[in-house]
């Protein structure tokens, strides 16, 4: 009874999976298992951004000697929220400060493989928290 139950809702898992690739492609499938969900202690830089639909991205920063040491995100939206921050945070690490700020919702639906025309909104409410929280750095600086 219970091989069955599980063999079930594995079963659903898996059409689950498989819509949402099929709708939002294969990128998407960082929602399962976002590198950079969770929140930073000490961070050098936050942003907070919340858009129209109700979701809220903030993104943590860790920056030394001008480049982005560190990225994190907490959100409380749907997934493409998600994994537009994931990417968000992945895109800036590595890069200094100016080339960060130059990370768009673009560059985050292109690095996605798109997303949804109604959920593309996710992708520029990323960058825009990326932004705040780069801003936000430099006015402390």
């Amino acid at each position: 009874m219970i091989d069955n139950l599980d063999n079930l809702l594995s079963n659903i898992q898996q059409q689950c999976d498989d819509a949402a690739e099929e709708m939002f492609g294969a990128e998407t499938s960082r929602w399962h298992n976002p590198a950079h969900a969770r929140t930073m202690e000490s961070p050098d830089a936050v942003g907070e951004m919340k858009g129209a639909c109700g979701d809220l991205i903030r993104i943590y920063l860790k920056i030394k000697e001008d480049k982005i040491k560190e990225a994190s995100f907490y959100t409380t939206g749907c997934g493409p929220s998600i994994v537009s921050s994931d990417m968000a945070c992945e895109l800036s690490i590595g890069k200094s400060v100016d080339q960060a700020s130059e990370i768009d919702g673009e560059d985050i639906l292109k690095k996605l493989g798109g997303l949804p025309e109604d959920k593309e909104h996710c992708a520029h409410l990323a960058s825009s928290s990326l932004q705040e929280a780069l801003g936000n750095w430099l006015h402390k600086k």
